[in-house]
């Protein structure tokens, strides 16, 4: 039997190079920038937050949620509450805002019965920007 090397030629390697670089630029590009990921994933945390509140509020009453500009906090009588993560910063260049029947809103007062005012927190950044809807049920959903 004759010896024969085995292995990948040079320009094998190469062809399979170039097309993992074509694939990488084509994905990454459908995927958005990083800062598409940080407001999804800020609207994300703060509906989480407002599920918090709204269980929070039914066990225990005197519950608030504050929306600061880079910061959410879950309030038992206007003093925050440390539970895992909060109170939640935001990453650097997402700012928030928030409005309660087209007024601008900075506290979301829940009752026993987890019901609050309705009203849309926006999450923005670098041009990118998500908005989350408060029912009066104190049940909260993003859009992007």
């Amino acid at each position: 039997m004759a010896d024969r090397n085995k292995g990948f030629t040079l320009i094998e390697l190469i062809a399979v190079m170039v097309l993992l670089g074509t694939l990488s630029v084509v994905l990454f590009s459908r995927l958005g920038g990083i800062n598409t990921a940080g407001v999804q994933g800020s609207r994300d945390d703060i509906i989480a937050a407002f599920s918090l509140a709204q269980q929070l509020a039914m066990a225990r009453g005197g519950i608030s949620l504050e929306i600061q500009e880079n910061s959410v906090s879950v309030n038992q009588d206007n003093v925050p509450v440390n539970i895992g993560y909060y109170p939640l910063e935001m990453p650097n260049g997402i700012r928030l805002s928030s409005e309660q029947s087209g007024q601008p809103a900075t506290v979301f007062v829940f009752d026993r019965l987890g019901k609050t005012q309705a009203g849309l927190v926006t999450v923005s950044g670098s041009g990118v920007s998500a908005t989350i809807t408060v029912e009066s049920t104190g049940y909260a959903y993003g859009s992007y």
